[in-house]
C-alpha cells in the first residue's frame, strides 16, 4: 500500500509537474520513450493499464502509440487525475480512477499490457513483490509489464554517486537548493529504492518468462517483463 501522503505531495506540484519533474529527473523524456521503444514490435496493445499516471505524461503517448488501445488510468492523487482527463478531452473510451494501484485487484486476463513511470518506488519491497505477483496475473497469456523508476546502486558508494551526479545534472537544469531538498525529503519520507537487480530477480519469481533492463541513466531504469 503506497502512503496516502504521497498523493498529497504530488497535488501539491500539479500546477507544473513537468517542469519541476524535467528539472529534477534528468532524461525524462528519452526515458519515456525507451518505455515505448522497446515494446515488441509486432504485436498491438489493445487493453493497457498505466500505475500511477500522474499528470498523464506517459498515457496521451500512449494514446498516441495506441490509438485503438482502452486506457485504464490509475492515480493516487485527485488533482493530478483532473488534469490528466483533462488531457483526453473528450474521449471518453478510456477510464481514469482514484485508487492506491498498491490495493488494487483486476480479474485476470484484464490486459494486454500494464505501464507505469516514477511509480513502483513507493512501494517497499514486499509491496513491489505482491502488485508483481498480481500483474502477471492481471496480464493476458503474452502480456507485457514495462516500468520507468528509480533503482537503488548495488553498493553504498554506487549510490552515493548516483545522488552526486544526480544532483549535479539538476542543478545544471535549473533546479534549486530549495527544490532539491523538497525532492531529497519526499524520497527520504515517502520512497522504498531497491536494486535492479533485485526487482528483475522478483519479476522472475513472479512467473514472468523475459526479464530486461533496455534503458538506464544515474538511478532510473526501463524494466520489461514478458509472459
Amino acid at each position: 500500500m503506497t502512503d496516502r501522503n504521497v498523493g498529497r505531495f504530488f497535488d501539491t506540484l500539479t500546477g507544473d509537474y513537468t517542469e519541476t519533474i524535467e528539472r529534477c529527473f534528468p532524461r525524462y523524456r528519452e526515458m519515456l520513450w525507451a518505455l515505448l521503444d522497446y515494446l515488441p514490435q509486432d504485436r498491438t496493445f489493445n487493453s493497457v493499464l498505466e500505475l500511477g499516471c500522474g499528470t498523464g505524461n506517459l498515457s496521451v503517448l500512449l494514446r498516441e502509440a495506441f490509438p485503438n488501445a482502452t486506457l485504464q488510468l490509475v492515480d493516487l492523487s485527485s488533482e493530478s487525475l483532473e488534469i490528466c482527463r483533462s488531457r483526453f478531452s473528450a474521449d471518453c473510451r478510456h477510464e481514469f480512477h482514484q485508487q492506491d494501484f498498491g490495493t488494487a485487484t483486476y480479474d485476470d486476463g484484464s490486459f494486454d499490457l500494464v505501464v507505469s513511470s516514477i511509480a513502483i518506488h513507493h512501494l517497499d519491497a514486499a509491496g513491489k513483490q505482491l502488485l508483481f505477483r498480481r500483474i502477471h496475473g492481471w496480464l493476458t497469456n503474452d502480456g507485457v509489464l514495462c516500468f520507468a523508476d528509480q533503482c537503488a546502486g548495488g553498493a553504498d558508494d554506487l549510490n552515493e554517486r548516483h545522488i552526486f551526479n544526480w544532483k549535479r545534472q539538476s542543478m545544471n537544469a535549473g533546479s534549486n537548493d530549495a527544490e532539491w531538498t523538497m525532492w531529497m525529503q519526499h524520497q527520504a519520507d515517502h520512497d522504498h529504492h531497491d536494486t535492479l537487480g533485485d526487482q528483475m530477480e522478483w519479476l522472475r519469481e513472479a512467473g514472468f518468462a523475459v526479464v530486461d533492463c533496455p534503458w538506464r541513466y544515474l538511478l532510473w531504469s526501463v524494466v520489461q517483463a514478458r509472459k
